[in-house]
C-alpha cells in the first residue's frame, strides 16, 4: 500500500482559526558578541498583513516585564533633528511616505536615482526596492508597496537594514522616524534554553515545545527557534507548515545587523508563542547566521528555546545560558547522554529521563553517569507519535503529568542561568 504524500491536505486535520493573545512589538535592540544591532529588519511583504493585524491587537507587557523591557534607542542623541530623505520615483509610494512623516512632523525629501545631494548622518535614508541604482548606501531602509512582491532580496543584495511594507508597516516606520527624540536607556536580555536528544528520537523536539509552552502560560514573551535544518520543519511539529510567516531560509545574506524589534514582528504565532523554523530542504543551510539570530532575539524575548542540532551542538551550545539533554531510559541512552554533556562544553547542563523505562533507569544512576543533574522523568506516552504527526504536540504538553515534569525542568534550568 503506497502511503499519502506528507503535502496531502487530508493526512492531518489543522485548527481553522487560532485566538491571537500576541503583544506589541517592542523598540527594544540588543547586542551580544559579534552581534550589533544598529537598525531593524521587517516582515515580508507577502505576509505584512496578517503581522500587521497581529501587532494591531497585541497586549501591552506589565509589571516586571515591562520594567525590564526598556528600549535602547538607535541614532543621534535625544533631541536631534533628524530628517527623512527617499530615493524613489514611484508617485504612489512617495505619497505613502509622505502621509507618514506628515503624521510624525518630520520633513520629507525625494530624489529620483542614487542621492546627488547630502544626506546629512541624522537623516534616515529610505530607498525605493524597484529602484535600479546599484549605489544605494549600505544601511539604507528598503520601502515598497504592499503591491510590489517581495522585498527581501533587494534589501539583502545591497546590505539594506531594513525593509518596510506600506501602508501596512507605517506604524512601524514611523516610529523608527520618530525614536530620535527619545532618550537611550538599557535593556534587559532574555534567556537562551537548549534542548538537545542524547540520542536519536529521544524526544527533543518535544520536549522544547512543551518548554516553550510552559513558559508562554507563564506571560513570558517566548520564541522557539528549530536550530535543526534537517529536521523538515518545526513547523510540522506545531502544525504550521501553511502558516505565513518568516522562516529561516528568508534570513539567507543577512547578518552583522539584526534588530530585534522587526525579527519578533516578523515571525509567525501559535497563539501568543512565536517561532522560527526551517524548511524541509534546509534551504540556505551554510549561510543563514542563525547565531546572530539568536543573538538579536535576546533583545525582544524573555526566553528562546532552542531545539538544538546533535550534529552542530558544539557551536549551537554556545548560543545557550543552559542545555536540557533528553536521555532515553536505557544503558546506551545514559552513556550517549554522558557524551552529550561532555560536547556542551562550559555551558551548564541538566539532563532529563524520556520514554519506555527499558532499562530500569533511575534519575540517581543518570545524574551518577553524567555528573550533572537529573531534572525530571517524563512518563511514556505511546500517543505522542500520534500527535506529532498531527501537529497537537502543545495540547498534549498540557497533561498534568507532562505539565508537571516540564515545570522541573524549566525551574531547574532557570536555577542552572
Amino acid at each position: 500500500m503506497t502511503s499519502a504524500p506528507l503535502t496531502d491536505p487530508g493526512i492531518r486535520t489543522r485548527r481553522s482559526h487560532r485566538a491571537d493573545t500576541s503583544e506589541p512589538v517592542s523598540s527594544a535592540t540588543a547586542g551580544t558578541g559579534e552581534l550589533s544591532v544598529p537598525s531593524p529588519i521587517a516582515a515580508r511583504s507577502s505576509s505584512a498583513q496578517n503581522r500587521a493585524e497581529t501587532s494591531a491587537h497585541r497586549s501591552q507587557p506589565t509589571g516586571r516585564e515591562a520594567a525590564a523591557r526598556r528600549p535602547t534607542v538607535p541614532g543621534p542623541t535625544a533631541g536631534a533633528a533628524r530628517g527623512v530623505h527617499l530615493l524613489s520615483t514611484c508617485p504612489q509610494l512617495v505619497e505613502a511616505v509622505e502621509a507618514v512623516c506628515i503624521g510624525v512632523g518630520v520633513p520629507l525629501s525625494v530624489t529620483s536615482g542614487a542621492p546627488r545631494t547630502r544626506v546629512t548622518s541624522s537623516d534616515l535614508l529610505l530607498v525605493d526596492a524597484t529602484l535600479g541604482a546599484d549605489d544605494v548606501p549600505r544601511g539604507a531602509v528598503i520601502v515598497a508597496l504592499a503591491e510590489q512582491g517581495d522585498a527581501w532580496d533587494t534589501a539583502a543584495r545591497r546590505g539594506a537594514s531594513a525593509v518596510v511594507v506600506l501602508p501596512h508597516a507605517a506604524a512601524w516606520l514611523a516610529e523608527l522616524i520618530s525614536r530620535s527624540t527619545v532618550p537611550e536607556v538599557p535593556v534587559a536580555l532574555g534567556r537562551v534554553y537548549g534542548v538537545v536528544g542524547a540520542t536519536g528520537g529521544a524526544g527533543a523536539t518535544t520536549l522544547a515545545c512543551w518548554l516553550a509552552g510552559h513558559f508562554t502560560r507563564d506571560e513570558t514573551r517566548t520564541a522557539l527557534v528549530d536550530g535543526d535544518p534537517l529536521g523538515a520543519g518545526l513547523d510540522l511539529a506545531l502544525g504550521e507548515e501553511t502558516a505565513d510567516g518568516l522562516r529561516w531560509p528568508e534570513l539567507n545574506q543577512f547578518s552583522g545587523a539584526v534588530a530585534a524589534d522587526q525579527l519578533w514582528a516578523a515571525m509567525p504565532r501559535v497563539d501568543s508563542l512565536c517561532y522560527l523554523s526551517w524548511d524541509r530542504r534546509a534551504t540556505h543551510a551554510d549561510t543563514v547566521p542563525a547565531a546572530t539570530v539568536v543573538a538579536a532575539l535576546r533583545g525582544a524575548a524573555d526566553v528562546q528555546v532552542v531545539d538544538l542540532a546533535r550534529s552542530e551542538l558544539e557551536e549551537q551550545a554556545r548560543w545557550c545560558d543552559a542545555v536540557v539533554v533528553v536521555t532515553p531510559r536505557t544503558v546506551r541512552g545514559a552513556l550517549a547522554a554522558d557524551h552529550t554533556v561532555r560536547r556542551c562544553g562550559s555551558v551548564p547542563v541538566v539532563t532529563a529521563l524520556a520514554g519506555l523505562n527499558v532499562a530500569d533507569l533511575e534519575a540517581r544512576v543518570l545524574a551518577e553517569t553524567t555528573g550533572v543533574p537529573c531534572a525530571a522523568t517524563i512518563g511514556f506516552d505511546p500517543r505522542m507519535p500520534q500527535h506529532l504527526d498531527d501537529g497537537t504536540v502543545l495540547s498534549r504538553g498540557r497533561r498534568g503529568r507532562h505539565a508537571k515534569a516540564v515545570s522541573s525542568i524549566a525551574r531547574a534550568l532557570g536555577d542552572l542561568s
